[in-house]
């Protein structure tokens, strides 16, 4: 009877912890880009995610940067030239699948409520991955003293820009960093804007009562 109990215990804890995992495990369905072939590849994370987050990432800046004679990869190192200096506007180049994307890899997490989720595994997988090696050097020395930041990669990435988009990885970064991240926050941005005041015209004379 003893002995019985035990083992009811038992597949009630492992129902338990089977349970608990499914509700944990990130959900994403809508799939556009699972044709492509699957660039990045890295254990003990959603590769398939990354990979629909790339080419979804890839997909909205070649759209936005098309005066480069749809030259991807061009497209790719000018908006992180740009976006490593100042903001680009995130309203005109976002998708409606890149913002889907963007809560996925929050769900994932890839992001969380700060930006980037930098204590994730992928960013082992980035460090040993990445190619360009006076980039890869900070990125690891950085990331292993837990001071990673968008500030401190800033000034290295322009210098390493035209390096990007020939480098799946790092533009995965990039796109992690500088993009869904910012997706992330861009409604909440426009909700704390201030309204703007409204201008008076001193030589219109009020209507009279």
């Amino acid at each position: 009877m003893k002995t019985f109990s035990i083992k009811l215990l038992l597949v009630i804890l492992i129902i338990n912890l089977s349970s608990c995992k499914q509700e944990n495990t990130p959900t994403f369905s809508n799939y556009k880009f699972a044709e492509k072939p699957q660039v990045l590849s890295c254990t003990d994370v959603d590769s398939k995610l990354l990979n629909e987050a790339l080419y979804s990432f890839e997909s909205d800046i070649a759209a936005s940067y098309n005066n480069h004679r749809n030259n991807l990869v061009l497209s790719i190192n000018t908006f992180t030239r740009q976006a490593a200096s100042r903001t680009p506007d995130y309203a005109k180049i976002a998708t409606q699948h890149s913002v889907e994307l963007a809560s996925a890899l929050k769900d994932a997490g890839f992001l969380n409520d700060n930006g980037v989720n930098y204590n994730n595994p992928v960013f082992d997988c980035f460090t040993e991955k990445i190619q360009e090696s006076g980039l890869k050097t900070t990125f690891n020395a950085l990331l292993s003293t837990n001071s990673l930041k968008k500030e401190l990669i800033n000034p290295p990435l322009q210098r390493n820009a035209h390096t990007v988009g020939n480098d799946k990885y790092l533009a995965m970064y990039v796109a992690l960093e500088y993009y869904y991240s910012a997706i992330l926050n861009m409604d909440l941005e426009a909700e704390n804007k201030p309204a703007e005041n409204t201008k008076v015209d001193f030589n219109k004379r009020p209507a009279r009562k």
